[in-house]
């Protein structure tokens, strides 16, 4: 396996992390999810935060060492648990390229996740996923998360 640098993003990773948000989509979504939407609000908010940055957020690209080849990324913000009041690392997106899947690059961007975590102070690393996404919830519970809450939705007409 070749070596792999976990590293910030740079402005210049802006179109490989934009090409890969449609991917986001790929588990069966619900319904009433418009997976037009969810890309547009998702490129928007990774564009203001590659290009502008925030201190409490951070966005890592796992990179191939010899080649340079970008394999995927992860986006942390900060959280705040709604019953504790306290904050946590909590990672809003993570993707690895389809060409790079199956190679441990997304356990490599968790750790990194879990890392950045205990850098700023925090014990708790949160993730929201898809029911149907069932890969990458066991790819979650194989790295010792468990579900905490689960969110039901009804559209009312």
């Amino acid at each position: 396996m070749p070596d792999i640098n976990i590293r910030r993003v740079k402005k210049s990773d802006t179109d490989f992390i934009l090409n890969l948000l449609p991917s986001l989509a790929d588990p069966e979504l619900p319904h009433w999810r418009d997976p037009d939407v969810m890309l547009d609000i998702d490129q928007r908010i990774l564009k203001s935060e590659i290009h502008d940055g925030s201190e409490d957020n951070a966005i890592f690209i796992a990179e191939d060492v010899e080649t340079k080849q970008q394999l995927g990324f992860i986006f942390l913000e900060i959280g705040t648990d709604y019953y504790h009041r306290e904050p946590h690392g909590h990672i809003a997106d993570i993707i690895v390229s389809p060409d790079a899947r199956g190679r441990g690059i997304g356990k490599m961007l968790m750790a990194k996740a879990e890392e950045w975590t205990k850098d700023c102070g925090y014990k708790l690393l949160t993730l929201n996923v898809f029911d149907d996404n069932k890969k990458a919830r066991k790819l979650y519970k194989s790295l010792g998360f468990s579900p905490d809450l689960t969110k039901y939705g009804k559209i009312l007409e």
